[in-house]
């Protein structure tokens, strides 16, 4: 018999595993789950060596699975200035100055998360010079697809006059071509980015899809794993496990496996090729050499990522009609059905698995449409591919992610009718179209798989405050069905939903005799406490392939 290496007792276990629900205590010997069960049936497998956490019988689930997460920017951003939540000019000027104030040598100042409405009038570089007027200053919008940058950082990045930029990405310029300081989507704001102290490469799984050029140093590779491990330890405080990427590159797969080779890799990381609008379609197949060369439990890539659409807020995602109140406008797809089809259909005959931003109505039905072109062209399999936000669905297109089997990974902190989350200017957006948007009990109902996430740092990584925010959405129009999740739906979209959703149903995402041990241990009994106190929940400790990697 196989003594335990550490032995989770007197616990309130929610295994996610059907045919065992519940349980008492968990069993770990190595990187495994030995035995789940009663603490009297896991009693003989104590030895002199095991550690015993006693969880005062409080809640202890499977380590959660971010299921969409910007690793790399959001472990930077950490140590930027953040916004979120402050609105008014004298608030953020106040904000600015204190910031500045702790970091009187930098060159360059950088602030996230800023709302598009903070200021109740445009964001321009007039009103940021009134801020900072000496040196670089740029203000990231909380949905990372907006910068707005001061006259010094616009001049120094050489784009005050504009520059010729990829379909979907605009610097915006006032009547006399001069740029107003909003920079639209990655290739606009890169320029500025490039001006940060890592030169925005954090950025560049998402904004190019490419490595450095040139290639970072040897300093500046160790710059940016600290930056990897800085955000895994800050997961790990918050009961995470596993995160899969949702922008990706050669360079983060090389400083991860860098991390994994020395034992510092402290979750399981999975990271998507990104296929940029800027790359030749037969390049999708570069997927395939990332997946033969990074295969295992701790870092993998079975994945291809693809923005089909922008964002509500700048009127860039991509609808079936105008807008309400830009009704000649349609948004911006940035990819054309034919050529989104056709890198679908070989990704998909590779056999490797896609995932699609789509937000807006329009661009969730281009891309239920390539992914159905796929079927035809190759074959029905067991894809799982994957759409991403589905901020807005036509009803049409609710039955057709069951029916072609693709998973919903949905973000709840973003929902309209989550307490607190200000109304505009999504209501403007989706207008009459309201009671299909952040439809999770909707798409829940036909029988299509949900996931939930975070998209940090465009929201906190918070899982609980995800947890909340499912638990708690409340309807906003009189028209729009209910879509709050239970307690299990919702545990189950941070757990086993995330396991499903990479194929690695067979060993994680369950407390169950053989599973990697990764597991979360809470300071509460999540079942007792009240919807809207879901938020202030935190683990006692974290556990990531049979390693504490968390305690309180």
């Amino acid at each position: 018999m196989t003594a335990a290496d550490i032995l989770i007792t007197n616990a309130r276990v929610l295994t996610m595993d059907p045919a065992r629900p519940r349980a008492d205590a968990i069993a770990i010997a190595g990187n495994r789950i030995i035995r789940v069960g009663s603490d009297a049936d896991l009693a003989s497998l104590k030895a002199r060596h095991t550690r015993v956490i006693d969880a005062g019988m409080k809640t202890v689930i499977p380590g959660i699975i971010e299921g969409h997460v910007h690793l790399f920017g959001g472990a930077v951003e950490l140590d930027t200035l953040m916004l979120n939540g402050v609105y008014g000019f004298e608030a953020i000027a106040k904000a600015v100055a204190a910031y500045r104030a702790g970091r009187p040598h930098d060159k360059v100042l950088l602030a996230t998360g800023i709302a598009h409405e903070a200021l109740g009038e445009p964001i321009t570089r007039q009103i940021l010079d009134r801020m900072v007027p000496d040196i670089p200053f740029i203000v990231g919008c909380f949905d990372h697809h907006t910068m707005w940058a001061n006259t010094r950082a616009l001049e120094a990045a050489g784009i005050m006059r504009g520059r010729d930029l990829p379909v979907g990405n605009e610097i915006v310029l006032d009547a006399g071509g001069i740029a107003t300081g909003e920079l639209r989507e990655p290739a606009a704001y890169m320029p500025v980015q490039a001006l940060t102290p890592t030169g925005g490469r954090e950025w560049l799984g998402m904004t190019t899809g490419e490595s450095p050029s040139p290639p970072a140093t040897a300093a500046q590779r160790e710059l940016d794993m600290s930056y990897f491990k800085q955000g895994i330890r800050h997961a790990a405080s918050l009961g995470i496990t596993s995160m899969h990427n949702m922008d990706g590159n050669w360079y983060q797969l090389e400083l991860l496996q860098t991390l994994l080779d020395r034992g510092e890799l402290a979750a399981r990381i999975e990271i998507p090729y990104h296929h940029k609008n800027t790359f030749e379609i037969a390049r999708v197949e570069e997927a395939a050499e990332m997946r033969a060369r990074y295969q295992g439990d701790m870092l993998h890539c079975d994945r291809v990522k693809i923005f089909i659409d922008g964002v509500l807020e700048t009127y860039t995602a991509l609808m079936l009609e105008g807008y309400p109140d830009q009704p000649a406008n349609m948004g911006a797809p940035l990819f054309t059905a034919a050529d989104f089809n056709e890198i679908v259909r070989r990704a998909d005959k590779l056999r490797l698995q896609i995932s699609t931003h789509a937000i807006g109505d329009g661009g969730v039905r281009r891309t239920l449409d390539g992914y159905e072109a796929a079927i035809r062209a190759n074959g029905r399999r067991d894809s799982r591919h994957r759409i991403e936000h589905i901020e807005m669905i036509d009803p049409a297109d609710i039955p057709r992610l069951r029916e072609l089997g693709v998973i919903a990974s949905l973000q709840p902190i973003a929902g309209v009718g989550v307490p607190g989350n200000p109304p505009e200017p999504i209501l403007s957006r989706v207008g009459d179209k309201l009671p299909h948007a952040y439809a999770w009990q909707t798409l829940r109902d036909t029988g299509a798989v949900i996931a939930f996430s975070s998209d940090w740092p465009v929201a906190p990584l918070n899982p609980f405050l995800g947890m909340q925010a499912a638990m708690t959405a409340v309807p906003v129009c009189a028209d729009c069905p209910p879509q709050a999740q239970s307690l299990m739906d919702t545990l189950n979209g941070f757990t086993a939903a995330g396991a499903h959703m990479e194929f690695r149903e067979d060993r994680k995402g369950t407390l169950k005799e053989g599973y990697l041990a990764d597991v979360a241990v809470l300071d509460t009994d999540i079942e007792a406490a009240a919807k809207d106190q879901i938020a202030a929940i935190r683990p006692q400790v974290t556990i990531c392939d049979g390693r504490v990697t968390f305690e309180a």
